[in-house]
């Protein structure tokens, strides 16, 4: 019986070229079964990431990455790469980042948990990240304890999700003893809870029960009890209260008993067939079902631990990676699972339901004999059950509806028929039979709404059928069936019935439809014509739209469809010359039947090569004249045509003056404006306007004063103003303006024009003293006339005008009128009137310049006072009320004083001129700096100067003032150290002051300040000022330091330890010493001493002196620290200082002698006791000291006792000063037997080093071990530290470096052969044996790979054998490795060594190389000529047969003839020519000419036509037999070369076959000639059979003269008759259209006329014209001023 589980490698990652190392579950990555991720460290220490496609395996990505995992989407092309806590999305497939982050914990593992997601997990948290938005990684719980690092951390081994990301596992194992214990958490998103749960593997698996979606959460678990398998339900939430629930499942998981420490590593679940697998460490596989947890089948898939793996969708199963890098795609074999069930298992229930369930094959029998039992019995919704469960549907056929339709219908019961449809829809989907004939059904009975809702919930299978079906009754509905069917022929012809013509090319294009646009046309004609027109328009979305547009207007218009034809070519036909004459028979059609038509297509200018002249007539006659204008180009028609301006468009024709001719245009315009109509000067005027420049503005003007029309003048200057800038012109509109007494609009334009002579207008406007003053008042405002204004306003007594033109007009203006009105020496009370009118809106600052300059500041005291009552904070405002008091005299001071919003600057200049001491005042009121000191310095006023500069505390302008350059600085300073300083009584001040001096660098000037102050104001708060002393000791000290001592003596309230500092930086020693034992302060004393000094002895002096223990402390540092160890130590032994030993110990280990050493171990047992850190570094010192003395005993004694010595350490130390004794002792006193080993070794003493490394079982103290008994030819005992070395990847290399550099090869071979036989053992072990015995010992090396080519590196291996020349190795290991090709050259390239017949057939039949192939059949032709058709045949179709049969026809040419050694590969060649290929068959072909064999060769060239037919004609028209040249004939007709066949078949008389050509031709004149030909040679009977064969395209006239010419009438009688048949009936269908198109016309001529009949609104205006009517202007009559509308301006 077939297994149930099969199992199939994939493909191998050694054999891609990945390294075995790295096939391991840190380094692999498997998210789905569509690509598998690596990650290898090349020979450089480079990351390579290699990429797997394992849909096709020979696409293969190597990557340099410096990332440190890598994971594939599950579903698309987007790569998450994880480096150092960064984290990107990458598109592999378009290379484009997609987002990015950083984690700053540690990630411990990560997976993408769904296409959307990537679980990431850390040590303390689980977080997810979405790839779907450009959010950070989202926390989503954190780990339970059991999970956390402790004790027994564990690893995480896989993250798991259900379907909606409701429900979370992690799961970790680690190593419990002998077994390996494993732990997961299972968290609710929705509840935020966690329960921990024992197991090792786990995964979430979604199932139908009875239409309601489950989630189920499976895990299994293998402890000291055993294995078990648990189901549980999750998610209960999301199901109805009345769905079913599922009942938990916990069965037991049998583990075979050669796997007695085997555990569950991975679970996944199968959609496809409800089915678990669960994977084990061993390589097992035990199946489950998942509804009932029955325990299906076990079975071993790999010998080697599957490490990962994951769900393959298409078959229902798994794929796994085990040690080897074999990556299996495990599945169920449906075939055997039924029968193994039922037989082996004996569960036939569960058989069943499988069976019913996925549709494998074995229990047929059972539903026939139930479906036929329940039928029978009459149960018949049951036996409808058990057809729908049938395996595959196998009983839902024909036959089983017609049983339940013959069943006769019972009353008030529904039809057995119906029952059986509604059982199979109840549980599923019907199938095609089953929908065609339920669809039936229901149209009989009218349900089309039941079944369009069957069909949109999926439950019919659509078909052509079916659409059928509907289509009578719903075409839309018939219409979206044959979409789901997939029946695109049917969806087109449903698409084109209902006139949705441009979804065509759309779906068409959509399901990739190879159809002819010919094909589309054809259907739409037949369909639809009105779809076949539209289609034709849409065409562009397929492909180029047809060409010939002549003959498709044509047909158009000969069917009467003007209408169609318009839209055709508006939308197809280019704008080109060749379409001029269609452009113009459409537009001739639309003039005299749809005119709108024709004004449309002309207004859009679609089309301009049509016959202008032509289609002007008929647009002037239809009333066009726009396009009638457009289109004539003779100036007559034009005049003639603009007699109808009225009627026309005013703006086109606007536009058309714009083209042409400026003298026509001028000449046109003249005739317009003299034609007698008013109603045209409106137009006249707007071109006029318009074209001003172009036509020439005084030609204009000519025009328009020849009317004596001053309107029309202004009219015309108003339309042209905006656009000129010529003054002249400007001029005369304000002139022609104020003659009609427009004010408004000379008002307007002197206001906004810029181009008139302001000047002539001034006096113009003067001169004309209009009643309206704005006009005149715009030209002065905006030029600057005022004063010229103001003057003429009171010179005609209009000083209403002036108030007026300051109040409303612009108040700005009201300076510049005030001072005028002074000048004119106007009444003080009316100026101040009109100040104060404007109170609150006048420019004060311009009002006071005004008024100051002609010396009346007083007049504004009123207007200021007021401005002041009102509270105003105007600057301006206080700044005047200033000057004006200043002025007057009203009490100046004051105001200066209390102020503080005037402008300090301004009231300063203007009072220095005044009085320096009201300057004065308001520069220091707004810290005027400069102004101040430049106004007190001029007027010598340093008193003041030197209070504000005290009180300004202002350093930058102190710097100004003691200026080197300054001339007055020496009075300045005088009356600051006098009277500034003395007055002054805040401390700030004089600080700020003596900073000022300091930074002037004045410390002659500065130690007097100071001494005045400290020194001589006893009593005063400035003598006891600590600041004040610092600043006077440190003065002296930069600057006289010979003071510095005396001042150190008198002064006692000073910062001393900063002050010595200072001191000391100015290498005043001796009087820093002097301020330390002043302040006591005996330690920074000593240290002067002893750092800055030097002066050791006066130090030691000074520390017996004082006898204090800082003092000896610091003594006693600083001698250790210059190498004096012995007195430092003694000095801190005095001290009994025991800190100092980080001192002590620090200079020890720089290089201290024995005899320092003595004294160093006495203080730093004095230090033991008494420090409180440092133990470790004191009792390590103490022990190495009596190691370096030799005191071993000592040393023994004391490391025996409780101390906190760094023994490690100090025996590092020891051991490199080459004690090798003392390191023995303190090595083997804490157990390190690694660096014991090495002290032993170094002793010589091998075997104990051996036993110590034993002990250690550390890399690096074997491989020293092992390289010193190499040295030392201890080879046992080497062999013994080897193996530990050779199973470790980073250290093999090594190994065998350090053997072969020294020769001993044989020792390293014995090594490596010892080592493959560890269970450690690496590929790179077996490799490199293998390259060794490559090396050295050849002989065995054929049986080494044929043992262990599996573990070994296979490329390096054939390196290795190429390079000694062992051929026959090196065929195997291609071979075993796949490599066929390879393995073919070389056998090929070495035949005396390693060919062998079977071996090389065994080899080609898998090669894939065709070169290889080829130069295979050249081996075999050379070397074994007899197998050469067995090497051919088996080769077959793998090789290309042109190269073949090139081949194969040059060798032995010479010897063959041209077809070389081909006719004997006969029967290989006709085994190719089933493919129809140009060489083979060209092959046979010769081949058979050459063997004479006529019917093989007219079967060849009929049946495999694939070859160069008029070449072979050629070839045999020349042959000597009749029946190869008439096959020429054939061929020639065959090639549609018909006249060489008609002249071919003539010289043989086969006359048949010439008529047969021409028939197959359809080409007229040929016909013809051979119908001439044969009455020249009184072939009458011939020439019959030609005008009957012909008939279609032999033309009448050429056959009745050829009868009359020849008198063969009778022969020709037949045919004429046929043809006077065929033009009777095209003529009779030409006078049906004609007919038709006739009435048509009449019809709509009557509809037409009828329409204007019942319209009687055409007494009054006439028929309504499509043109618009511009709007008249209206003109006065000649009594008095003109009354006229002016149009708006113009816009800009």
């Amino acid at each position: 019986m077939a297994s149930v589980v099969s199992t199939s490698e994939l493909l191998s990652l050694p054999a891609l070229g990945v390294d075995a190392q790295f096939i391991s579950f840190q380094n692999v990555t498997l998210e789905s079964s569509n690509f598998l991720c690596v990650r290898e460290t090349n020979a450089q220490g480079a990351v390579e990431i290699v990429i797997v496609d394992l849909i096709n395996p020979s696409i293969m990505d190597r990557r340099p990455m410096s990332a440190e995992s890598v994971l594939m989407n599950p579903e698309s092309k987007v790569m998450a790469l994880r480096a150092r806590g960064q984290l990107q999305l990458f598109d592999y497939g378009k290379r484009a980042k997609i987002k990015g982050a950083s984690m700053s914990e540690q990630i411990d593992f990560w997976k993408w948990i769904s296409p959307s997601t990537v679980g990431i997990v850390t040590p303390s948290s689980v977080y997810h990240w979405r790839n779907d938005d450009q959010s950070e990684p989202v926390k989503v719980f954190d780990r339970h304890a059991s999970l956390k690092a402790g004790q027994n951390p564990m690893s995480i081994i896989t993250y798991r999700a259900d379907r909606y990301e409701e429900w979370l596992c992690l799961v970790g194992i680690a190593p419990s003893g002998a077994s390996v214990a494993g732990q997961m958490q299972l968290y609710s998103t929705k509840k935020r809870i966690s329960q921990a749960i024992e197991g090792q593997a786990a995964t979430f698996a979604t199932i139908n029960m009875s239409g309601h979606e489950t989630t189920l959460f499976a895990f299994a678990n293998r402890n000291a009890q055993g294995g078990k398998l648990h189901i549980i339900e999750v998610g209960q939430d999301r199901k109805d209260e009345t769905a079913p629930k599922f009942e938990k499942k916990q069965v037991p998981v049998n583990f075979p008993a050669d796997a007695p420490a085997d555990f569950p590593v991975s679970m996944q679940a199968s959609s496809k067939y409800g089915i678990l697998y669960v994977v084990t460490k061993m390589g097992y596989v035990h199946v489950f079902d998942i509804e009932t947890a029955t325990n299906i089948a076990v079975q071993k898939i790999s010998s080697d631990p599957v490490f990962i793996s994951t769900p393959h969708k298409e078959s229902g199963g798994l794929v796994g990676v085990d040690r080897q890098g074999r990556v299996l795609l495990t599945s169920i074999n449906e075939a055997a699972v039924v029968p193994y069930v039922q037989n082996t298992l004996g569960n036939s229930e569960l058989a069943i339901r499988i069976a019913a369930k996925n549709g494998f094959p074995g229990a047929e029998q059972f539903f026939v004999e139930k479906f036929n039992s329940l039928f029978e019995r009459g149960q018949y919704k049951e036996a409808a059950m058990i057809a729908g469960e049938s395996p595959a549907g196998f009983l839902r056929t024909q036959e089983t509806m017609q049983r339940f339709k013959d069943l006769p219908s019972e009353e008030g019961k529904p039809a057995a028929l119906l029952v059986y449809f509604q059982t199979l829809l109840e549980n599923g989907k019907l199938n095609k039979i089953e929908s065609v004939e339920l669809g039936e059904l229901l149209l009989s009975y009218q349900r089309v709404e039941l079944l369009e809702k069957w069909i949109k919930e999926d439950k019919l299978e659509c078909s052509e059928e079916l659409g059928d079906v509907i289509k009578s009754q719903n075409n839309q509905l018939a219409t979206a069936v044959f979409v789901k069917a997939e029946a695109h022929m049917r969806v087109i012809q449903g698409l084109l019935e209902a006139g949705q013509t441009e979804k065509v090319p759309l779906y068409a294009e959509r399901v990739g439809l190879n159809i002819s646009q010919t094909e589309l046309v054809s259907m739409a004609t037949s369909v639809n014509p009105t779809a076949a027109l539209q289609l034709m328009q849409d065409m562009g979305n397929m492909g180029s739209a047809p060409t010939d547009h002549k003959a498709m207007v044509e047909m158009l218009l000969s069917k009467g469809m003007i209408q169609e034809a318009t839209t055709y070519c508006v939308n197809k036909m280019t704008d080109s010359d060749e379409n001029g004459e269609i452009q113009t028979k459409l537009l001739e059609a639309n003039l005299q039947s749809a005119p709108q038509v024709a004004d449309a297509i002309l207004t859009r200018k679609a089309w301009t090569k049509f016959d202008k002249n032509k289609v002007a007539k008929m647009a002037e006659r239809a009333g066009l004249y726009n396009h009638a204008l457009a289109s004539y180009s003779d100036i007559a028609d034009v005049k003639r045509v603009l007699q109808n301006a009225s009627s026309m468009d005013a703006n086109f024709v606007t536009e058309y003056f714009g083209t042409m001719n400026p003298d026509d245009a001028v000449a046109c315009l003249q005739d317009l404006v003299r034609g007698g109509q008013r109603a045209n000067l409106p137009l006249a005027v707007q071109i006029g306007s318009k074209y001003h420049h172009e036509l020439g503005t005084n030609k204009i003007l000519t025009i328009f004063a020849s009317l004596k029309n001053q309107e029309a003048l202004f009219m015309y200057l108003n339309g042209i103003i905006e656009s000129s800038d010529d003054p002249e012109i400007h001029f005369k509109y304000i002139e022609v303006g104020c003659k009609l007494q427009q004010f408004q609009e000379v008002e307007r334009i002197t206001r906004e024009s810029e181009h008139y002579e302001p000047e002539r207008v001034k006096n113009f406007l003067k001169d004309m003293k209009l009643r309206d003053p704005r006009p005149l008042i715009n030209v002065c405002d905006k030029y600057n006339y005022v004063g010229e204004l103001i003057k003429f306003m009171v010179k005609n007594n209009q000083l209403r005008f002036v108030e007026g033109y300051v109040q409303k007009v612009n108040p700005a203006r009201c300076p510049v009128v005030i001072g005028a009105l002074l000048d004119l020496d106007q009444d003080e009370d009316f100026i101040k009137g009109v100040v104060m009118s404007v109170k609150n809106t006048v420019n004060i600052e311009e009002l006071v310049k005004e008024v100051e300059e002609r010396k009346k500041l007083r007049i504004l005291l009123p207007f200021f006072e007021s401005r002041m009552q009102d509270g105003d904070k105007e600057p301006d405002v206080h700044t005047g009320m200033a000057k004006v008091y200043v002025d007057c005299n009203v009490n100046p001071e004051h105001f200066l004083d209390t102020d503080e919003l005037y402008d300090h600057l301004q009231v300063g200049a203007f009072c220095e001129k005044r009085d320096p001491h009201l300057a004065f005042k308001a520069y220091m009121k707004g810290q005027c700096d400069e102004q101040l000191l430049a106004v007190t310095t001029k007027n010598h006023l340093f008193k003041e100067q030197a209070q504000y500069l005290v009180a300004r505390e202002d350093l930058d302008l102190w710097a100004q003032v003691l200026d080197e350059e300054n001339e007055h600085r020496k009075l300045l300073v005088e009356q600051v150290i006098s009277s500034a300083l003395p007055e002054t009584k805040e401390p700030e001040k004089v600080s700020s002051t003596v900073k000022a001096f300091i930074a002037a660098n004045m410390p002659s000037v500065l130690m007097e300040l100071l001494e005045t102050l400290v020194l001589q104001t006893v009593g005063s708060v400035f003598s006891q000022n600590r600041n004040l002393q610092n600043l006077l000791l440190l003065t002296s000290i930069k600057a006289d330091k010979s003071r510095v001592m005396d001042y150190v003596r008198r002064l006692d309230n000073f910062d001393g330890v900063d002050v010595a500092q200072i001191a000391i930086a100015e290498e005043l020693y001796e009087e820093a010493f002097a301020i330390y034992g002043k302040i006591e302060k005996y330690d920074l004393a000593v240290d002067l001493l002893l750092d800055n000094m030097k002066d050791f002895d006066r130090g030691k002096e000074f520390a017996a002196k004082v006898d204090r223990p800082e003092v000896w402390s610091r003594l006693g540092t600083a001698l250790v620290e210059n190498d004096m160890i012995i007195e430092g130590v003694n000095a801190i032994l005095k001290a009994k200082d025991p800190g100092s030993y980080m001192t002590v110990i620090n200079k020890a280990k720089d290089g201290a002698t024995n005899e320092d050493y003595k004294v160093i171990v006495k203080y730093l047992k004095f230090a033991r006791g008494k420090a409180r850190e440092g133990g470790s570094a004191i009792d390590s010192e103490i022990v190495y000291g009596l190691c370096v003395n030799g005191q071993l005993s000592e040393m023994e004694e004391f490391i025996t006792s409780s101390n906190q010595a760094e023994l490690e350490e100090v025996g590092d130390r020891v051991f490199e000063k080459g004690l090798f004794d003392a390191s023995k002792i303190l090595f083997s006193s804490i157990n390190n037997h690694a660096r014991l080993a090495c002290v032993l070794v170094k002793l010589g003493d091998y075997q104990a080093a051996v036993d110590a490394s034993k002990k250690a079982n550390k890399l690096s103290t074997w491989k020293f071990v092992c390289f010193e008994c190499v040295g030392a030819k201890e080879f046992r005992l080497a062999q013994t530290c080897g193996l530990q070395l050779i199973v470790e990847a980073s250290e093999l290399q090594e190994v065998i470096d350090y053997y072969e550099r020294r020769g001993y090869f044989a020792q390293l071979i014995d090594l490596l052969d010892a080592g493959l036989v560890l269970e450690r053992a690496i590929p790179n072990m077996f490799t490199n044996l293998g390259v060794l015995l490559t090396k050295y010992r050849e002989e065995r090396m054929m049986d080494f790979c044929k043992m262990w080519w599996q573990r070994a590196n296979v490329p390096r291996l054939l390196r290795a054998c190429d390079a000694a020349k062992l051929y026959a190795e090196k065929v195997y290991l291609h071979t075993v490795y796949k490599e066929y090709d390879q393995a073919a050259a070389t056998m090929i390239e070495h035949a005396p060594s390693s060919w062998s017949p079977s071996s090389f057939i065994e080899v080609m039949t898998k090669a894939t190389n065709v070169d290889v192939m080829v130069k295979g059949v050249r081996f075999y032709i050379e070397e074994h000529p007899q197998l050469l058709n067995d090497l051919l045949q088996l080769l077959g179709g793998k090789m290309e047969e042109v190269r073949t049969i090139a081949m194969l026809k040059t060798i032995n040419a010479e010897k063959f003839g041209p077809l070389g050694i081909l006719p004997l590969c006969k029967e290989y060649l006709l085994k190719l020519q089933e493919k129809n290929t140009v060489e083979v068959n060209e092959a046979l072909n010769n081949i058979y000419i050459r063997e004479g064999d006529l019917d093989s060769l007219r079967r060849s060239a009929k049946t495999h036509r694939n070859f160069n037919i008029p070449a072979l004609a050629h070839r045999l028209e020349t042959h000597e037999l009749l029946s190869y040249r008439r096959l020429a004939v054939e061929l020639y007709k065959e090639a549609k070369k018909y006249e060489r066949a008609i002249e071919l078949a003539k010289e043989d008389s086969l006359y048949k076959d010439a008529i047969d050509c021409v028939a197959a031709s359809k080409d007229a004149e040929l016909t013809e000639q051979l119908a001439q030909f044969f009455l020249e040679n009184g072939l009458r009977e011939c020439y019959s059979a030609v005008l009957y064969t012909c008939f279609e395209f032999f033309r009448p006239d050429v056959a009745i003269e050829m009868a009359w010419t020849h008198q063969v009438m009778d022969f020709t009688m037949p045919f004429v008759i046929q043809t006077v048949k065929e033009i009777s009936n095209r003529v009779i269908f030409l006078e049906e259209i004609v007919k038709e198109q006739k009435e048509k016309a009449e019809e709509d001529k009557k509809a037409v006329d009828d329409e204007v009949n019942d319209d009687t609104s055409v007494l009054l205006y006439g028929v309504p014209s499509n043109m618009g009517q511009t709007g008249q202007l209206m003109f006065g009559g000649s009594g008095g001023p003109a009354q006229l509308t002016l149009p708006a301006p113009p816009s800009q």
